[in-house]
């Protein structure tokens, strides 16, 4: 059995890593050899960028759920405004410096002034040294926060979880219905290609082993994907598939799994498992590569690129190692999610203009590559919340797999922009610097001629999730519903080594059943293999046998090729050459469509031959002696019914073959063609002249000549009609594609929505953020008083309203969060957002099934010391009454007013009473009816005896919402016995009817804001 050449590559680097990875905990880099290895600058970070779009980076990090701590960006920009400040003034105090040595010099002769110097020289060095330090922990904070700053977003990307992805196109076949017995693990089982229990026993779960036709799958898939990516310009590469942990997270991969947040998707080798250890051993800090992206992407760290090298294009073959496979339930059965698998990844280094048109290209490639294999897939535009931190854009293509019942994921396309050439050093120089006006900066210029440029990486081909839809839409079943064969893609014949001894392979033509494979295939090398192949042995299945070389030309002078394309050429020269009969097979081929094609067809042929005869080489050119051919291009020059383009495209071809070959000698009868069908030419026309006198001359005309004209009369209306269909036919095509895409448009939903004015909105943005702020702290006060032992949380009517009441007012905060862009105004919504969260956390923790008592006590304990020690909330209390008696002292000569009856709005015993300072916020009366709020809490005098005293009276604040909505006793029930030593507070009743309670406000009561009281204001920082 003879192996193709990336066959052989494959098997020997798979040996080669096997027996690496029995090494690796013995693995040893020597002292000298560690410290002499490079390592890769800082990151270059935009800070500036960052400072100036505070806003938009705080909803673009919102949008994509980035694992960014509170008020993380707003810290970016005050640190780089710090820095800033720190860094003037440093260089101001190392300029002073700078003359202290003359000053010192001239005074020599003068011990005392110089001593003075001598020390303020001292005193200004110690301030240096305390600037530095300080400058370069700023630039640490800074640094640190803003690498976990994602990447930004393209407008066009859906906001929200991957529910909300947009359909961009579907391809392939119609899906099949799903069903369980197309399980491509029971299959597999079947058709023994696939051992999961040896994998298991060997290395664990989510390993396998791939055998028999399961094996062979894998290499032609390999091999398939890598033809079509060779065939668009990308470089192969073998990948190493351990990298340093540095490249890992300067490509952006911050670990994030959305089912336990564990930073656990990247094995790390064994003798790097310990950081303390890495600097007294000189170990670098290993990990397996989870995608050939990272090591791909390392190729080109620290490198700037000439603008002719640009776009870059490579593709990997390598191993992808996940480490978290196993955590994602009916997605981990079988081949779907596994630890390790083998992938070819596409990496591309663009221009920033060019990233948009790269990524087209990627997505249209990818198309090919699965309508090759006859899959029905589509193409999404994911959502925000789907992205890495270093994609701007995403496009996800999924298969149908009726076995699982449903779409999955078979490649991804991302355009990272410069996220990840600012972290990798990654840069080019532009072929025309930008103009600037002289008003920039040098160090700005010079940055601008030499940008980051943009990195963009893609799926050619994940082969298990591949062979997944494969096997679940190609199982053939007999009548039992037993599996006896696989049906695969004719595209992936060329590429299939071993034959088919058990016979459990079908080849699949298009559009039809099942057809024996032929019995030879043309030698050729994998640089050879395209789609082409697909379409010849397609068409060589269906009619009678002939030659792969004859099928080619077929193909390539149809109307699916433009007049001057050169795809499939290169492979045809190549092909031609192996063969021992290939020129004349070729020769034969093109004289017939010279012959007997359509104008389109003439002229493809005639830009082949072109081809075939200046890159071909000697062996194409020495076998250039069939007359038949040389009679059917000078016929094709003499005849006056050939299309004018094509005689143009003939006259060039014959004119370039006289000027290349007027000086070889083995090439004189190609050189003189086109002075001989110029003379043929021209004898046509001097017969159709003597016709034309002996016509005015009254002797007749030659009844051959008549013969002639009315043939080519004939002739040249077939061709004109010829013509006019095919011309219809792709008029037709095309406005039948322009209606599919209008109509997919229209489907979509259009809404339009009423533009955001912050100002007029402001009012109820407060008001939201009031009703969030309260709905978050009753639910974890509910929970607070919920006795496990007696009542769950989930029977727990007070528990569920507020559970109830914390989403509902949750969705009014996020819509807020993403049409906001007031600076202040957001941070405070992001507060309250994350509130609401660690709230719903809480109780998702604490209704969990196996949630530990002990996990249940910790949490239980986490609420309770949320809340305010005795001790301190007298504090606070005392500062409340301190700021009432002020505010009462302030209003006192408003309150002398007439008697109590005719209370006026401005008084602080009114109810609609507002605060001086909180009349700015226009938030107006918290109690007010026409805000639609609940009335401030108040304590009430239902359970006040009347020795209390005043200060007792007001120990009500706004921490006692805790029951709100229920009655004292009923609390107390709840809340069961309490082992603290401190007496329990009275509930507040906050009852919205009026009617029902005769509560009177009392002056005192007032919620009054004062700059030194907390509780005052609940939107404070």
């Amino acid at each position: 059995m003879q192996l193709s050449y990336a066959s052989t590559r494959w098997m020997h680097n798979a040996c080669l890593r096997r027996s690496c990875c029995l090494s690796l905990r013995a693995y040893s880099t020597g002292p000298d050899r560690a410290a002499t290895s490079t390592s890769l600058p800082k990151p270059r970070l935009d800070y500036r960028d960052i400072s100036e779009n505070v806003v938009f980076k705080s909803h673009n990090a919102f949008n994509r759920k980035a694992p960014l701590p509170v008020g993380a960006v707003q810290t970016v920009a005050r640190l780089y405004e710090e820095q800033k400040d720190l860094s003037q003034t440093l260089n101001a105090k190392r300029h002073a410096r700078s003359v202290f040595g003359e000053r010192i010099r001239t005074l020599a002769q003068d011990p005392q002034k110089k001593q003075a110097v001598l020390d303020e020289a001292k005193a200004l060095k110690a301030e240096i040294s305390e600037l530095e330090d300080r400058v370069a922990q700023l630039e640490d904070e800074l640094h640190t926060l803003s690498l976990a700053i994602p990447n930004d977003t393209h407008p066009e990307v859906p906001i929200g979880p991957e529910s909300v992805a947009v359909t961009l196109s579907t391809h392939g076949p119609e899906p099949i219905p799903a069903s369980p017995a197309r399980d491509h693990v029971s299959i597999c089982r079947a058709l023994d290609i696939l051992d999961l229990e040896a994998g298991a026993t060997v290395t664990g779960s989510s390993w396998y082993y791939l055998k028999n036709e399961g094996a062979l799958l894998e290499l032609a898939l390999t091999n398939y994907a890598l033809s079509i990516a060779l065939k668009y310009g990308y470089m192969p590469v073998t990948t190493p598939d351990v990298v340093r942990a540095d490249i890992a997270r300067r490509c952006g991969f911050q670990p994030r799994d959305p089912v336990d947040g564990a930073a656990s998707q990247m094995y790390h080798l064994a003798h790097t498992a310990d950081p303390a250890a890495l600097p007294s051993h000189g170990h670098p800090e290993l990990v397996l590569a989870g995608t050939a992206e990272i090591p791909l992407a390392g190729m080109f760290a620290n490198r700037i690129l000439s603008a002719s090298e640009l776009p870059a294009k490579v593709v990997g073959l390598g191993h992808a190692f996940r480490a978290e496979a196993g955590a994602r339930g009916a997605d981990t059965r079988g081949l779907y999610r596994v630890h390790q698998f083998t992938k070819l990844e596409l990496f591309v280094v663009s221009g920033e203009e060019s990233s948009g048109a790269v990524m087209e290209e990627m997505r249209k490639m990818q198309a090919e590559i699965f309508e090759g294999l006859g899959l029905s897939f589509r193409v999404l535009e994911m959502p925000t919340e789907e992205l890495g931190a270093s994609a701007y854009r995403k496009y996800d293509a999924e298969a149908w797999m009726p076995g699982r019942g449903g779409w999955g994921e078979i490649s991804s396309t991302s355009n990272c922009t410069d996220y990840q050439a600012r972290r990798l050093h990654i840069r080019y120089r532009r072929q025309t610097p930008p103009s600037t006006d002289g008003s920039s900066h040098p160090a700005e210029q010079a940055q601008a001629a030499v940008p980051f440029a943009h990195t963009l990486n893609g799926t050619a081909a994940a082969v298990p999730r591949l062979i997944v839809a494969l096997v679940e839409n190609g199982a053939v079943f007999d009548g039992s519903g037993t599996v006896v064969s696989l049906k695969l893609p004719r595209a992936l014949q060329p590429f299939w080594v071993g034959g088919n001894p058990r016979g459990l392979v079908q080849w699949d033509i298009p559009g039809g059943a099942p057809a024996p494979a032929p019995s030879s295939f043309p030698p050729t090398s994998i640089c050879t293999m395209t789609s082409l192949y697909k379409q010849a042995y397609s068409a060589f299945v269906n009619e009678k046998p002939r030659s792969s070389i004859t099928e080619w030309v077929e193909i390539l002078t149809s109307s699916n090729y433009d007049a001057e394309a050169y795809d499939g050429i290169p492979e045809i020269v190549e092909s031609i050459n192996i063969q021992a009969t290939g020129p004349a097979e070729a020769s034969r081929a093109i004289r017939k469509k010279i012959k007997h094609g359509d104008p389109h067809a003439q002229y493809r042929a005639l830009h082949i031959l072109k081809a075939l005869v200046e890159n071909g080489g000697p062996k194409i050119q020495s076998s250039f002696n069939d007359h038949m051919l040389i009679d059917a291009i000078k016929h094709l020059a003499a005849d006056p019914a050939t299309d004018s383009k094509v005689k143009k495209k003939l006259t060039a071809v014959l004119a370039g073959w006289r000027r290349q070959f007027a000086d070889d000698p083995s090439m004189q009868y190609v050189a003189k063609l086109y002075d001989q069908c110029k003379m043929a030419q021209a004898d046509r026309i001097s017969a159709d002249k003597r016709a034309i006198e002996q016509v005015n001359a009254g002797i007749g005309v030659d009844p051959d000549y008549i013969e002639r004209e009315r043939k080519r009369k004939e002739a040249e209306a077939r061709k004109k009609k010829e013509e006019e269909k095919r011309k219809a036919k792709e008029e037709k095509e095309k406005r039948r594609r322009e209606e599919e895409e209008r109509r997919r448009k229209a489907s979509q939903p259009k809404t339009k929505r009423k533009p955001f004015n912050f100002e007029q909105e402001k009012p109820q943005i407060l008001t939201a953020i009031a009703n969030a702020s309260q709905a978050a702290s009753n639910l974890v006060n509910a929970m607070t008083l919920v006795n496990p032992q007696q009542e769950s949380y989930e029977s727990s009517t007070r528990v569920q309203e507020c559970l109830v009441n914390v989403k509902q007012a949750r969705k009014q905060i996020v819509r807020y969060i993403q049409l906001v862009e007031n600076e202040d105004m957001i941070g405070v919504l992001i507060e309250t957002n994350d509130r609401i969260i660690a709230a719903i956390e809480n109780y998702d923790l604490l209704t969990k099934p196996d949630t530990t008592e002990a996990q249940v006590k910790e949490i239980q304990e986490g609420l309770a010391a949320a809340k305010l020690s005795t001790g301190e909330l007298a504090k606070l209390q005392d500062k409340q009454r301190a700021a009432i008696n002020r505010s009462i002292g302030r209003s006192g000569t408003s309150s002398m007013g007439p008697g109590s009856g005719d209370e006026s709005p401005t008084s602080p015993s009114s109810p609609s009473y507002v605060h001086p300072d909180l009349q700015d916020l226009q938030f107006g009366a918290l109690g007010s009816e026409q805000r639609g709020l609940p009335p401030p809490i108040r304590p009430t005098s239902a359970r006040r005896s009347s020795s209390e005293n005043d200060d007792t009276y007001r120990r009500g604040s706004l921490s006692d919402y805790s029951d709100y909505q229920s009655s004292d006793e009923d609390t107390h029930n709840r809340a069961g016995p309490s082992s603290s030593a401190q007496p329990r507070r009275g509930y507040v009743d906050v009852s919205d009817d009026d009617s029902s309670h005769d509560v009177r406000r009392d002056p005192k009561q007032s919620l009054l804001r004062d700059t030194e009281d907390p509780f005052a204001d609940p939107f404070a920082d």
